[in-house]
């Protein structure tokens, strides 16, 4: 099953596509993106133990040294490189407290049947030249080597950014659907506060719309590396923090009103992360959720790089998180 609309908006990656499931077929990579459906979700498929230890792009596609330094970004908060490798890959480098959240989330969400960039966890990498790195110096060493990034394939052959094709959680072909109700409550379960839109200007927006291989609009919240820490405003929350993440992990959901789930979580337009989400909507997730395992989810936190504590903390908080939504999808009664 796909949710599909004549509508329009951003980019995907043909290693998704494989993995989901789907067939890529020959297109008219010039048509008009208002002319193509629009795709938010497909049903998971296929999404083994490989996805969750090499990424929803699988281990063939892993980043192959030697890496070559194109150019730094100067964008955003935390350093970011762009370089190629060995098989003439672009890649998106970043570095810090977004690391693991990254590259975790990214698998946790793919395997859920949501668009996303496949993403790398390198423990140390060594660039051929950075002599002129501005932002990222005092985190390379005197040979050039780097540790701890996240490497984000950039494809344009097989996933192209469509940039003038924004979006945002309250403008869109999906309102209404359990699928975009589906999201937000990752959002939630994963404690991603930072759920910036269009509303937030093109440049700064965490979601996008991709040209898939067979022309189709594919829809993605795609930064979700402030996760798995604490939620809420700028003197609360934290990203990869796994102690606040099990401290919020009580509170996810915090009641029912009628039909309508009430959650604790909060951050950037949290109201419309939270608002008009029903028990059906639960109910359409929680088989999903239900198909992913313990060790799955340590599989996929070892290979983004968390400590033996860390993934044990995480492991356990979002096997609570999962049962909590489970057992209100189940029961229909919220209970403390």
């Amino acid at each position: 099953m796909e949710v599909l609309l004549d509508r329009s908006m951003k980019p995907l990656l043909l290693s998704v596509f494989v993995v989901l499931g789907a067939t890529p077929q020959d297109t008219d990579r010039s048509s008009n993106p208002a002319t193509q459906p629009a795709v938010l979700w497909r049903a998971p498929s296929g999404i083994g133990m490989e996805n969750w230890t090499c990424g929803s792009a699988g281990c063939d596609h892993a980043p192959a040294p030697p890496f070559h330094f194109e150019k730094e970004d100067m964008e955003g908060t935390f350093p970011k490189l762009s370089v190629t490798d060995a098989k003439s890959r672009t890649w998106s480098v970043k570095f810090g407290a977004k690391v693991i959240p990254e590259c975790f989330s990214s698998r946790f969400v793919a395997a859920l049947g949501y668009v996303v960039e496949p993403s790398y966890y390198v423990p140390s990498f060594k660039l051929d030249d950075a002599s002129t790195l501005n932002r990222a110096r005092s985190l390379v060493k005197s040979d050039g080597t780097f540790g701890r990034a996240r490497f984000q394939l950039r494809d344009r052959n097989t996933l192209e950014f469509l940039p003038k094709h924004a979006w945002s959680l309250t403008d869109n072909p999906f309102r209404g659907t359990h699928e975009l109700a589906g999201l937000r409550v990752l959002l939630m379960m994963l404690s991603n506060w930072d759920a910036k839109d269009s509303r937030s200007g093109q440049e700064s927006s965490n979601t996008a719309v991709f040209r898939g291989p067979d022309g189709q609009m594919l829809y993605s919240f795609f930064d979700w590396g402030s996760s798995l820490g604490r939620w809420g405003n700028i003197t609360r929350r934290t990203r990869g923090d796994c102690s606040g993440f099990r401290a919020d992990t009580p509170h996810l959901i915090s009641g029912v009103h009628g039909s309508i789930v009430l959650w604790g979580y909060s951050g950037k337009h949290e109201g419309d992360v939270r608002k008009g989400i029903t028990i059906d909507d639960l109910r359409w997730l929680a088989p999903h959720l239900s198909a992913i395992t313990a060790e799955q989810i340590r599989a996929g936190l070892k290979a983004s790089g968390a400590t033996d504590r860390e993934n044990a903390s995480w492991t356990e908080s979002l096997e609570m998180r999962i049962h909590a939504v489970e057992a209100l999808a189940r029961t229909g009664q919220y209970s403390r």
